[in-house]
């Protein structure tokens, strides 16, 4: 009961969470300009949200409000609640209203890429970010590289290996091999850790949610009682990963390394008592700011790349002002 009592007060991770692909610094616009298309008219624009009341997409939300108040853009925010066929009911629902272009996360490469093709028909623009759809119906992409994401954290672990523990440590990884994103997060992982010699990978198993990360990190320990290290590719099995070692009486020797600021996570880096140590991370904000800037210049007949990568970022316990000032920024929310 011990340790389901403390998963009661976790963030539940959703589908959208494991498919998303923050920090206070916006954008500042690049060349910025007032919303209006060729024609003179201001530009109509629609962003949909796959999970509307999921932290993440709440700073994606932020960023689209932020270049579109900077750039006179008349902004509509729409939820497809994860559901494809309420999806494709806003894709074709703000196609019919004649909006200039669309903002989407797909949420299945395929069956999106179908609502995309039809609103493309009615000439608007859509610009996916986040997650994409097929290169022949994909017009422009904002979003991140995540095997960088998965290399960067590599870094980090390898980096605090060296300084304190002599270059030598046991690692477990909490994967999520069931997604292209994810495999994607743990080869650029590896791509780092595999060059410390004295860093050995000792289990690696998959977990998408908090409870599932607890089961799977209490099943490693118990193999593995000597294991140093844990990294977790995304939030969810990040959060799982510290419960499961506090439940198992090893926060004082066990580390773990995640995948995704979020407001929880950032109150954990700033508790000196709690094993969670450094997060690698996409900044959501400026995705969502980046989406809306794409479809701006596009639709003003600007050339714009077809995929934009957004930087990453990162948090540990060793910048406690960089992580407050996270939470100062998003404690709102």
């Amino acid at each position: 009961m011990k340790k389901w009592s403390m998963l009661a007060g976790l963030v539940m991770v959703t589908v959208a969470l494991l498919l998303t692909g923050c920090n206070s610094n916006a954008s500042d616009g690049g060349s910025s300009a007032e919303g209006t298309d060729e024609g003179g008219d201001q530009i109509e624009i629609a962003g949909i949200l796959m999970q509307s009341d999921v932290e993440w997409f709440k700073y994606i939300q932020m960023g689209m409000e932020k270049a579109a108040e900077e750039n006179n853009v008349n902004l509509t925010i729409g939820n497809a609640n994860e559901d494809i066929t309420e999806e494709s009911n806003l894709l074709d629902t703000y196609s019919s209203q004649g909006k200039d272009a669309v903002l989407l996360s797909a949420i299945d490469s395929s069956a999106s890429a179908e609502a995309i093709k039809r609103a493309q028909e009615k000439d608007v623009l859509v610009v996916n970010y986040n997650t994409g759809v097929d290169l022949n119906v994909q017009e422009y992409f904002v979003g991140i590289d995540n095997f960088e994401l998965g290399a960067q954290a590599g870094r980090s672990l390898v980096e605090y290996v060296e300084e304190n523990m002599g270059g030598e440590a046991k690692v477990a990884m909490i994967t999520l091999s069931m997604y292209e994103i994810g495999k994607q997060r743990a080869e650029g992982f590896l791509s780092e850790v595999e060059q410390a010699p004295g860093i050995e990978i000792v289990a690696q198993q998959d977990a998408a949610g908090p409870e599932d990360g607890a089961n799977v990190t209490e099943t490693i320990i118990r193999g593995n009682p000597d294991i140093d290290l844990i990294w977790g590719a995304n939030e969810g099995g990040a959060v799982g990963a510290i419960v499961g070692v506090q439940s198992s009486g090893l926060e004082d020797k066990v580390k773990v390394f995640g995948t995704d600021m979020s407001l929880q996570t950032a109150q954990y880096l700033l508790d000196d008592s709690n094993p969670y140590y450094a997060v690698s991370t996409q900044q959501p904000y400026e995705i969502g700011y980046q989406a809306v800037i794409t479809a701006v210049k596009a639709l003003q007949g600007e050339e714009v790349e077809a995929e934009t990568i957004v930087p990453l970022d990162m948090y540990s316990k060793e910048d406690k002002e960089k992580v407050q000032a996270y939470l100062d920024e998003y404690s709102g929310l």
